[in-house]
């Protein structure tokens, strides 16, 4: 049973071949959503404008409804079936791509249809990524293992939380909305560049 300060049996998980790359993208993963998410609505009160006003609280709940809506389509049966057919490796790699383009699309969105299409790019890539990279993460550890390598994923998850939304708010408040964008679309071709480096490693039972 670990403690929480038994980083040397944590650190053990990023040094396995097939693994630490894995939970690196997971991170990479994280860290994009959590800028996009967390600086949303701040770009698009100073980007958007609906009917002469800027994007309001009603306007971006529209635009997260919209890709909720897509989600649950995605994640209720859709990402499943590509899952059986391609596999997770070519999904997280799908998805990241999605995600790599949608942030651009957005970064460089100033009226209302590429915003239609830039959340349409997140939305799947989310959906895709959050799944296929957990399902992965579980299959290359032990059994017994499972549990803790989850808690990790989750202990990664909230370091992105906490540093994405520093970056991003610095990035809108000095008024670089583009750069804010592109950061999150750089992270994910980040992840694209270290899946192209991990090297294919059997599940382990």
């Amino acid at each position: 049973r670990l403690m929480i300060l038994d980083w040397s049996h944590y650190a053990g998980f990023f040094k396995r071949p097939g693994l630490g790359l894995l939970l690196a993208q997971f991170f990479l993963f994280c860290f994009s959503f959590a800028t996009f998410t967390s600086g949303f609505a701040l770009f698009a009160s100073r980007r958007f404008l609906y009917e002469g006003e800027p994007f309001g609280p009603k306007h971006v709940g529209y635009i997260f409804a919209y890709a909720g809506f897509l989600g649950i389509i995605l994640q209720g049966g859709i990402i499943g079936r590509l899952v059986k057919r391609f596999g997770e490796e070519r999904l997280i790699v799908a998805g990241f791509v999605a995600g790599f383009l949608g942030y651009a699309v957005l970064g460089f969105s100033f009226v209302l249809s590429p915003l239609i299409l830039a959340a349409t790019l997140t939305s799947f890539s989310n959906s895709a990524l959050r799944p296929a990279l957990t399902s992965l993460v579980t299959q290359r550890v032990l059994r017994n293992e499972q549990g803790v390598v989850l808690g990790l994923t989750q202990s990664l998850m909230s370091v992105a939380q906490i540093t994405a939304p520093l970056i991003a708010g610095f990035l809108i408040e000095h008024g670089q909305l583009t750069a804010w964008a592109l950061v999150a679309s750089a992270t994910c071709a980040l992840a694209l560049v270290i899946g192209a480096r991990t090297n294919e490693a059997p599940a382990i039972a």
